[in-house]
């Protein structure tokens, strides 16, 4: 059977939602998944099992109903899905409209949007916490060596696509330890894995690196910078101190 996902933006869900794909294609289905070019070589590189289609954004930009939505959804039409889940539990157009029959809005009203994400699906939500990455050692390594790691750090994610606050851990704190920020380094967020498992602390905003250490189970010592209402922010279940 051939699944469509839609979720092309914001690598966060998409990070998120990447178990429901992963459910789909244990069983032997083909999941095909439009996603913004700018996130393609690295998301298929991470989950392989997953078939990404690159999709530009066009003149209107990628937060544009267009690549959101349409493109999308017309995309894999034409590649015969037998099955098409929109992952969206908020959808508005640019132009003030909503799409009729993108978001089921029951569900939307009632769930946090990680938890809609797998209703819609009808994939368990404890899913969520068995995501698989093909982790790249070499890359991982190489961001290690660049930031020249001696003894132990801290390290800190403050800067969202939309969001950023400033994270300062006390004088306690970086008297004894290296404050280290996550940054666009690489051009590819999954090399920052080995950083994160390898610090003494991590303070991370709601963000698609928060994600990572919540559903790949790694990290220690965590503090999570909330910046969303309740609907707006993903269940964490580990040990995050919340602020």
């Amino acid at each position: 059977m051939k699944i469509g996902l839609l979720q092309t933006t914001s690598l966060g869900d998409i990070v998120i939602a990447a178990p429901i794909a992963q459910y789909f294609v244990a069983p032997g289905h083909q999941v095909l998944w439009p996603v913004s070019d700018r996130y393609q070589p690295y998301l298929a590189a991470a989950f392989p099992g997953i078939d990404f289609i690159p999709l530009a954004a066009g003149s209107a930009g990628y937060e544009s109903l267009g690549h959101l939505y349409l493109q999308p959804m017309a995309m894999l039409r034409e590649l015969g899905c037998d099955r098409i889940h929109s992952l969206y539990s908020h959808l508005v157009a640019g132009e003030g409209f909503t799409v009729k029959g993108a978001v089921n809005r029951r569900l939307a009203g009632s769930l946090k949007f990680d938890e809609y994400k797998y209703a819609v699906a009808g994939v368990p939500f404890e899913r969520k916490w068995a995501l698989s990455i093909e982790r790249d050692v070499v890359r991982e390594q190489a961001l290690l060596a660049h930031l020249d790691l001696k003894g132990e750090y801290v390290l800190i994610h403050e800067q969202g696509s939309n969001f950023k606050v400033e994270v300062n851990p006390g004088e306690a704190i970086t008297r004894d330890h290296r404050i280290v920020r996550i940054e666009p380094l690489t051009g590819n967020p999954f090399d920052w894995l080995g950083v994160i498992e390898s610090a003494a602390m991590l303070f991370m905003i709601d963000s698609v690196f928060a994600n990572l250490v919540e559903q790949l189970g790694i990290g220690r010592n965590k503090t999570l910078i909330l910046r969303s209402g309740i609907q707006s922010t993903p269940v964490f279940r580990s040990d995050w101190r919340i602020v």
